[in-house]
């Protein structure tokens, strides 16, 4: 993925951030945002298969912002790019997915109820963002090892 995807990225994720703040800690619902969709499966006062049905979309907007966003800082080519940032790149994959495995792990023995499915829908961003955390922390080592 191109090297200025990243700077989308950091733009996708931030709105998506703000605009679930707005939506979660404040009620923000726009009516502009209550739409007819179409969907695989709905569940709310009644269970619907492979029907159109109204919903309001700034949940999925922001998850698909943020989820976006992630995806786009994660994959994005560094300026730079060779053997050594693909190496640092499996690594930080490597060991992300542990991270998100200890984190699944955690949330089925620790959480119950509408607390788990709460870290199930955070667990959408974990990995890709212990991949960035990981990748950077990688790379800022790398580099100052290189410089000195």
């Amino acid at each position: 993925m191109p090297r200025a995807f990243r700077f989308v990225g950091i733009f996708l994720c931030i709105s998506g951030l703000i605009l679930g703040i707005f939506r979660f800690k404040y009620g923000f619902k726009p009516d502009s945002l209550e739409i007819k969709t179409f969907a695989l499966y709905s569940s709310y006062l009644e269970n619907k298969f492979l029907e159109f049905t109204r919903n309001n979309m700034s949940e999925e907007i922001t998850g698909f912002m943020i989820i976006t966003g992630l995806f786009m800082i994660s994959f994005s080519r560094e300026k730079d790019e060779n053997a050594e940032i693909d190496r640092i790149r499996l690594r930080s994959l490597l060991t992300a997915a542990y991270i998100n495995f200890l984190y699944i792990l955690f949330s089925i023995i620790f959480t119950f109820g509408f607390a788990f499915i709460y870290m199930l829908i955070l667990n959408m961003g974990v990995g890709l963002l212990a991949y960035i955390i990981t990748f950077r922390i990688l790379i800022f080592k790398t580099r100052a090892r290189v410089s000195e």
